[in-house]
């Protein structure tokens, strides 16, 4: 393995771990010989990329990794990175796109961008919708302790259509999904005829939380672009979520 290899393995270690690291962690963790492990982390401090504690010897991130680290939270915050990503996903999906944020018990469009896809029925920002009735809304509803989600919720299932979760054991299963996977799925529920694949970000400065998620008909989705599509907008999320520092997905391991 390359030295930028090893590099890059080590900081991800550290922020998995969100901790100081010795070179038994490195050897352990990332399964190399303590010798290779010594050698990576002594070349990463001698550059300015680690510091070493002097009492407890242990590895954390160094100058060149905040000072750069800094100037990207200077120029990029959570909204204008999920905004990048969105026109990613859309330009590579071909499918209507979306941000929401949960406000109450429903799920609200912030941000749509349109695909060249044949998806004729949109909902534009400001659009609300039953949070437990849609893939983004549970996406969004899966970042809450259950206490919490159960308070927003309530017993407001009362709507009746498509694959709409029924009961609150319904919901929480679905939502343990979500947080498993890191995506959420919808066939025609709040909307006939149209599927939706969603995922979440959380933003520890700000305390929000966004969804970010695709929309197509529904009879395009076979279970193979299921699997396809959940891949884009997971990792999509995900991509977003380490850089701000969110801690699902700084944790995430289903990752293929």
């Amino acid at each position: 393995m390359s030295t930028l290899a090893n590099a890059m393995d080590v900081l991800r270690l550290i922020a998995r771990l969100r901790r100081d690291i010795t070179v038994t962690d490195a050897a352990t963790e990332l399964n190399l010989p303590k010798s290779s492990a010594s050698r990576t982390l002594s070349a990463m401090a001698e550059y300015g990329f680690l510091e070493r504690d002097a009492t407890t010897r242990a590895y954390r991130p160094g100058n060149v990794i905040l000072e750069a680290s800094y100037h990207f939270r200077a120029t990029r915050n959570a909204t204008s990175l999920l905004e990048d990503a969105l026109v990613a996903l859309v330009d590579d999906t071909g499918y209507t796109g979306y941000l929401d944020v949960l406000d109450n018990a429903d799920s609200l469009v912030i941000q749509m961008r349109s695909g060249t896809g044949s998806l004729q029925v949109y909902t534009p920002p400001g659009v609300r919708a039953p949070a437990y009735a849609t893939s983004m809304g549970r996406a969004l509803l899966a970042r809450l302790p259950s206490d919490k989600m159960a308070d927003l919720v309530g017993n407001r299932f009362d709507l009746r259509r498509g694959n709409i979760p029924q009961n609150w054991e319904d919901l929480s299963s679905r939502v343990a999904d979500v947080q498993a996977n890191g995506w959420s799925l919808s066939r025609g529920e709040f909307l006939e005829n149209v599927a939706g694949i969603s995922a979440s970000v959380h933003d520890p400065a700000t305390g929000k939380t966004y969804g970010i998620g695709i929309a197509l008909p529904s009879q395009e989705l076979s279970d193979e672009l299921v699997v396809s599509l959940s891949v884009r907008v997971r990792d999509a999320a995900m991509v977003v979520g380490k850089q701000i520092g969110d801690d699902y997905w700084l944790r995430f391991s289903n990752a293929p």
